[in-house]
């Protein structure tokens, strides 16, 4: 059995079109009713259909064989025009939809993990997975149980020191970067080692560094088809950048910033590898994102002279092949519920007491930094790397049309959520500041952060003790050198509810902004996604012990956010911007974006696509990005 309750400030109503004019804006909106069948399934794609016109996909409830699929077709004016029921071979939607996951209702299967023991030696360990697939969210549900470990070693039979892992969960794979360590050793060649699902470990490519190195990034690349394809459907390259440390002896540290960086592709086959010199040995690298033949490393500086990177950061890699939802669940006892776009994973059995990636970044989102680095890297090698002083930010702010001043940015407690290269080869991105709040807003009873919609926020876990305040546009040009900083106070509190008995408000989560650049290049329209109301799920369970004749009942309550659309316009060459204006008329009404594919730019016009709680209709906003 289960109940829902949406928390909001707005009313519910029903309409068919509407073509509202807000500031220089003018949206069309259309919503129209789905199929019994199609609230069954979810939304697996958004597609060009011609014409200007677009599909939207739905996956149904289907066999291991075929699938069956609703599509829904509009014209550029947001009609629909025709609605088509089929049924494709399993092998043929994915061929067509690479991020198509479904291996079947059912299944079960052994994975792999390595991470480091509290030594810093590499260990093995082997998961056991059943997985049942939800059609709802298009994703799996897992129960994962920790089996035994065993030490991993070289050819030699020598142990690793840990420097970094890629899982490849399409091939169920996973890489890692590792010293071959005895007493006295060197420390002057990384293996690559192919580790597989039984354990068994394969070096593939030895990687000659100048000093002991260990990891400072680690992590897939980024593009722009991240939000909608994750890594695990659709595996990009590894990339992974090295420090010198003074962990394995002062004597052959090396220069404290000078990097190396590492791209891998998924197969394993080194691609580039190089070095090059950061403006300071506190380079925290938080993305690297892929644009044609070049990527940016974007991050935060701070500067100590003389200092290594784990003396002024600390840890900045997780040392686990797990991500930060598994690592969660296997620390938990009852299991959790996973972050962006995971459902909910059990675990059981042996704890890995790796710290996540999510608890590092928390611990290293509260430093103060002193500047934004930007790096490009082109043709093998990096081409630019610039380093923008905090005290520039505020220099080059500019404020909203319904602000008196800019807002000031001290360099502290903020997090990043967006970064896009424009036309002209300039970037844009996305910074919010935060303050703590407190001892933090626990969630107590058991209540959980849900996942069924999916949480695109920066923090995992069940205790929300940030309240995220003022956005910052930071535009750099094409050789790194920043432009603008424009700013905008949000107070999503006041303008989105205080949400009753929800033990959460808006700002608790971070907005998140993105860039739709006009067909001119000459402007671009900021839409921020805002949390605008919670979803309250309450589910109940009744176990009977048929030994002791006793019954447990559990009941669980889940909460999810709900996003919806604020916009505003930035002209590039004059610097001003317009007011912000939450998305049409029936988003004030209870419409809430999909957690994915809520979007699709056709031409001159991007379409916004979201639906009712219940998913039993759906709503088409137009807007013209040449307005």
């Amino acid at each position: 059995m289960t109940t829902k309750t949406i928390f909001s400030t707005a009313a519910l109503f029903f309409g068919v079109a509407t073509f509202a004019q807000q500031s220089t804006f003018d949206i069309l909106e259309k919503d129209y009713e789905i199929s019994r069948k199609a609230k069954k399934g979810y939304l697996g794609g958004v597609e060009p259909s011609g014409n200007g016109g677009f599909e939207m996909v739905y996956f149904l409830p289907s066999s291991k064989r075929k699938v069956k699929i609703e599509t829904y077709t509009f014209d550029k004016d947001a009609n629909l025009v025709n609605t088509l029921k089929d049924e494709w071979e399993v092998e043929k939607v994915k061929k067509k939809w690479k991020f198509f996951n479904f291996k079947g209702d059912e299944y079960i299967t052994t994975a792999a993990s390595v991470s480091t023991n509290l030594t810093g030696k590499m260990i093995f360990k082997k998961r056991e997975i059943k997985a049942k697939y939800n059609w709802l969210a298009g994703d799996y549900v897992k129960r994962i149980k920790l089996l035994d470990k065993q030490k991993l070693t070289s050819e030699n039979g020598e142990e690793y020191l840990f420097s970094g892992a890629y899982e490849v969960e399409r091939d169920s794979t996973i890489y890692a970067l590792a010293y071959p360590y005895t007493k006295g050793a060197s420390l002057n060649n990384l293996d690559l080692v192919k580790i597989s699902n039984s354990g068994e470990s394969k070096k593939i490519a030895s990687i000659a560094t100048p000093t002991p190195l260990k990891p400072i990034f680690s992590k897939p690349l980024m593009d722009d088809k991240s939000r909608d394809v994750s890594n695990d459907d659709f595996p990009r390259d590894w990339i992974v950048v090295l420090a010198p440390t003074k962990a394995y002896g002062k004597s052959n540290a090396g220069t404290p910033n000078q990097l190396t960086y590492l791209r891998i592709s998924p197969e394993g086959a080194v691609k580039e590898q190089f070095n090059f010199s950061a403006p300071t040995a506190g380079f925290r690298i938080l993305n690297a994102y892929n644009k044609g033949n070049e990527v940016i490393l974007y991050g935060l500086g701070i500067k100590k002279e003389g200092k290594y990177s784990d003396e002024i950061l600390g840890a900045t890699v997780s040392p686990s092949s797990m991500d930060d939802e598994e690592q969660a669940a296997a620390k938990s006892t009852g299991g959790m519920l996973g972050g962006i776009g995971k459902m909910a994973n059990m675990v059981s059995g042996k704890d890995d007491m790796a710290p996540s990636q999510q608890s590092l970044d928390n611990a290293l989102d509260e430093k103060k930094y002193d500047d934004f680095i930007i790096a490009k890297v082109s043709g093998g090698n990096v081409s630019f790397i610039k380093a923008t002083p905090m005290a520039e930010l505020n220099q080059k702010a500019v404020a909203g049309p319904d602000m008196k001043k800019a807002l000031e940015f001290d360099g502290k407690k903020f997090v990043t959520n967006n970064f896009q290269i424009l036309k002209d080869g300039s970037m844009m991105l996305s910074v919010q500041d935060y303050k703590p709040e407190g001892k933090g807003i626990g969630l107590p009873g058991g209540k959980m952060l849900g996942a069924l919609t999916g949480v695109s926020t920066t923090r995992s876990g069940d205790n929300y003790n940030r309240i995220y305040k003022g956005m910052y546009l930071l535009h750099f040009s094409p050789d790194g050198n920043l432009v603008r900083n424009y700013t905008v106070q949000l107070d999503q509190k006041n303008k989105k509810g205080f949400f009753n008995n929800s033990p959460m408000t808006a700002d608790n989560f971070p907005a998140v902004g993105y860039l739709i650049e006009s067909k001119d290049g000459k402007s671009v329209n900021w839409i921020m996604e805002i949390v605008k109301a919670i979803d309250k799920d309450t589910s109940f369970s009744s176990m009977s012990n048929f030994f002791t004749g006793t019954t447990t009942n559990t009941t669980t309550t889940t909460y999810s956010p709900f996003y919806s659309i604020e916009y505003g316009k930035i002209d590039l060459s004059t610097g001003k911007s317009s007011e912000f204006r939450t998305l049409g008329d029936l988003e004030k009404k209870k419409y809430y974006l999909y957690d994915k594919h809520n979007r699709i730019q056709i031409g001159d016009y991007i379409y916004f696509l979201s639906e009712t709680p219940n998913g039993d209709r759906l709503l088409v906003s137009r807007m013209d990005v040449n307005q």
